[in-house]
């Protein structure tokens, strides 16, 4: 933090800081969701994630958002970019109910999406999980918030289909392809490929964060197909000082590939049983692999882990709740 004291002041003045925020509405939540704030108050979200087991309630990124923001409900909240990795709900849930459910009154107003999706359910890159139906809920989705917001849409197509892949795709990326928001630089790094197959996690959208002299690596659900893609491209230009942990932690990418990220902190966006259950999830492998062969439970300043943290919104609906814990979820 720079702090400015002159010297005929009696006060001193903090500069803007930018904010990262690792979210989660409590321990049962197995998703992911960013919400930065860059120093000239510009909102970014990553995937956003869903509510676990309280999927029932209001969405609560609308709450998260004006906590954040600042903001109270009934004014207006702008975010600038929504970065997409996959199509998986534990990432597009909350994005996609926001919009199904979206009227005027909302006041949030998204002003640009980034995501390049395969063409999920075809001959050419089968879906054979269970979100698929999710997957479409989130076309319908943007489909509404474009009637909302009086979004003019090319006749014969849809508003989802506008954007799927046309910021973000494998031409871009091959360019060495930016995304510039005001302090905070994203280098997109990878997309989806027909190697893929099936393997939805793999068609992950990879990409690095700048802030300052530090970088995060976001793997999202990247698995071993996508993951062995990024090494052989990439190698030891991977290092990064922050990394997502791929998949929550568990089958993921290999330890080859966190070998060359070599992050100092490691950033897990996972649930309790997740985390604890060594049995059922492959979890304890990948903690020994980023802690020199030796497991570990707790979370300390090399490890944040969503399922540890120190407190959680009492009503994942509420500012006033979000703003009490916004300050254990943010990222030093």
């Amino acid at each position: 933090m720079t702090t400015i004291c002159g010297t005929m002041q009696t006060s001193c003045v903090k500069e803007p800081e930018t904010e990262v925020y690792l979210i989660a509405p409590n321990a049962t939540s197995l998703m992911e969701c960013y919400i930065i704030k860059t120093k000239d108050g510009k909102l970014i979200v990553i995937d956003g994630g869903y509510v676990g087991r309280e999927r029932e309630k209001d969405p609560y990124i609308k709450a998260a958002l004006r906590a954040v923001a600042g903001k109270k409900k009934g004014e207006l909240v702008e975010v600038e970019a929504w970065f997409l990795s996959h199509a998986h709900n534990d990432h597009i849930n909350e994005l996609a109910r926001v919009m199904r459910e979206y009227v005027e009154s909302d006041k949030i107003k998204i002003n640009n999406f980034y995501f390049d999706f395969p063409p999920y359910n075809t001959p050419k890159f089968p879906y054979k999980d269970g979100d698929y139906e999710d997957y479409l809920a989130l076309q319908k989705a943007f489909t509404n918030y474009a009637n909302v917001r009086g979004i003019e849409v090319p006749e014969g197509t849809t508003y989802y289909d506008m954007l799927n892949g046309a910021y973000v795709n494998a031409g871009t990326i091959s360019k060495g392809q930016d995304i510039i928001i005001d302090e905070v630089r994203f280098e997109m790094l990878q997309t989806w490929d027909l190697t893929d197959m099936s393997d939805v996690n793999s068609s992950s959208l990879v990409f690095r964060m700048d802030i300052g002299d530090k970088t995060v690596l976001f793997l999202h659900d990247l698995g071993m197909r996508g993951g062995n893609r990024l090494l052989k491209k990439y190698g030891d230009k991977l290092k990064s000082d922050f990394v997502h942990m791929a998949h929550h932690g568990q089958k993921g990418v290999s330890e080859e590939v966190y070998q060359a990220i070599n992050a100092d902190v490691h950033l897990w966006g996972t649930r309790l049983d997740v985390w604890t259950d060594t049995e059922k999830y492959n979890t304890a492998n990948t903690r020994m692999w980023v802690n020199g062969g030796v497991d570990f439970d707790k979370a300390d300043e090399h490890n944040i882990v969503t399922c540890l943290y120190e407190a959680y919104p009492s009503d994942p609906t509420s500012i006033k709740a979000w703003k009490k814990v916004l300050p254990v979820m943010r990222i030093i």
